[in-house]
């Protein structure tokens, strides 16, 4: 059944396969990941589709970037780009068996796509070195456009975005901290990337206003949220 499921979605996948801009100046979710991330570290890149976030990890921060992707095409480039990438479905808590030691475990827009992501990060919490980090982005269920579209009645998806028809699980800030200490994980920090409509212009005033708005209706103005906390450290050490 899941790989009947996997292979249902796979048809629904949009192509991601694009050259980033500069990550490491990025304001987004992903510029954010990326500056948390230390040189040097062991990574895990779960959901990596064609490699290129995890790319810019190994070639600019010295990383050793390691994916996970559904997907056999994307897998298949995905490997020019990355240390090891491995061609697997992640569903269940068995879905990392084998893979452990790592610095930091990725899942940048990908919990929302599985159909049981608190299994999932149970086994990311093992497959951690102790005091390893977890990061993880998702979009924001609460934001004010499907508030608004719920307040019609109306529940659609789309190609892209919140609704994206490929979704089968959604969150907010409260439920992904929830969700992460659940599995185990510490030191667990929820922040937001506002996404204010018709307040996206590139100007230093609107920037100020999505910033402050941001801060003060988190909840409804955040577009994607970010995750990131850390397994216990080891007892022994």
């Amino acid at each position: 059944m899941a790989t009947n499921t996997n292979e249902h979605v796979a048809s629904l996948r949009p192509s991601y396969d694009f050259p980033l801009s500069s990550v490491a100046k990025d304001l987004g979710s992903r510029g954010l990941v990326y500056r948390a991330i230390c040189a040097g570290s062991r990574v895990l890149d779960i959901g990596c589709d064609t490699g290129r976030f995890g790319e810019a990890l190994r070639l600019e921060k010295d990383c050793i970037v390691d994916g996970i992707e559904p997907c056999l095409a994307a897998a298949e480039t995905a490997r020019t780009r990355l240390n090891r990438v491995f061609f697997r479905s992640v569903e269940n808590e068995h879905s990392l068996n084998g893979l452990t030691d790592y610095d930091a475990i990725l899942f940048l827009d990908v919990l929302e796509h599985l159909q049981n992501p608190w299994a999932v990060l149970r086994s990311a919490l093992r497959t951690l070195q102790p005091g390893g980090t977890i990061y993880v982005v998702v979009p924001n269920i609460a934001h004010i456009s499907v508030v608004r579209r719920l307040l019609q009645g109306r529940f659609e998806y789309t190609n892209y975005g919140t609704m994206d028809r490929t979704h089968l699980r959604w969150f907010t800030r409260k439920s992904l901290r929830k969700d992460l200490e659940d599995a185990g994980f510490v030191n667990v920090e929820i922040h937001a990337i506002s996404s204010v409509p018709y307040l996206q212009f590139e100007s230093f005033l609107s920037k100020f206003l999505v910033d402050q708005l941001g801060k003060i209706l988190a909840d409804l103005l955040s577009g994607s949220i970010i995750g990131h906390g850390q397994k216990p450290a080891d007892p022994q050490a």
